[in-house]
């Protein structure tokens, strides 16, 4: 389980640091969000093929350079777990919430997203509700290819792929946000649990 919770780590670092090439004058991400999560994470290893659900919430404070990842797992309809992932600017945390286990990472570093980053690819754009635009780019690390839309007019994450490859198995994860908001409701979605005192 701890591969899959590496690649949403993985995942939302990657969402967190995206912004978009193709506007024509700078607009970012708010410097505080929150956001609904779904998503899912799909292999295929030693012939099956597995597809694990998540749900959660996600929060950035761009600010105090920290993000978190609050969800739940799910495989083949049961829980499997609660994790917690958190980067501040001096580590970052992946944490079993339910059995209280917590492994301590390298910091990455995060930037709020803005659309004069050029490290992006322009892809395409798309028509929401038939009033808003919504615009698609790529951005490549390594071996993984992610693949990101954003609203045009806020920088409002709407969907991310990634497609890599962890310890020799291809991987597809896909996630959805949702109602994602300007501020922090809950800060404590920021806490270090107190058993990753590592």
């Amino acid at each position: 389980m701890s591969r899959y919770l590496s690649v949403l780590v993985l995942t939302l670092v990657v969402a967190v640091n995206t912004s978009s090439a193709h506007q024509s004058e700078r607009v970012c991400t708010p410097e505080q969000w929150e956001a609904v999560v779904v998503g899912k994470v799909a292999e295929q290893s030693q012939g099956k093929f597995y597809i694990i659900d998540v749900v959660g919430k996600s929060a950035a404070d761009y600010g105090r350079g920290v993000i978190a990842l609050a969800e739940s797992v799910f495989s083949q309809e049961q829980y499997v777990g609660s994790y917690l992932y958190l980067n501040t600017k001096s580590a970052s945390y992946l944490a079993d919430v339910v059995n209280k286990n917590c492994q301590k990472l390298p910091p990455v570093t995060v930037d709020q997203p803005c659309s004069d980053s050029s490290w992006l690819t322009y892809r395409t754009s798309w028509l929401v509700g038939g009033t808003q635009w919504s615009d698609t780019y790529q951005y490549n690390n390594g071996s993984s290819k992610t693949t990101v839309t954003v609203m045009r007019d806020n920088f409002a994450m709407i969907s991310e792929n990634v497609e890599h490859v962890i310890g020799g198995v291809p991987q597809l994860v896909t996630l959805q946000y949702g109602n994602m908001t300007k501020g922090i409701t809950d800060p404590s979605i920021f806490n270090i649990p107190s058993y990753c005192n590592i």
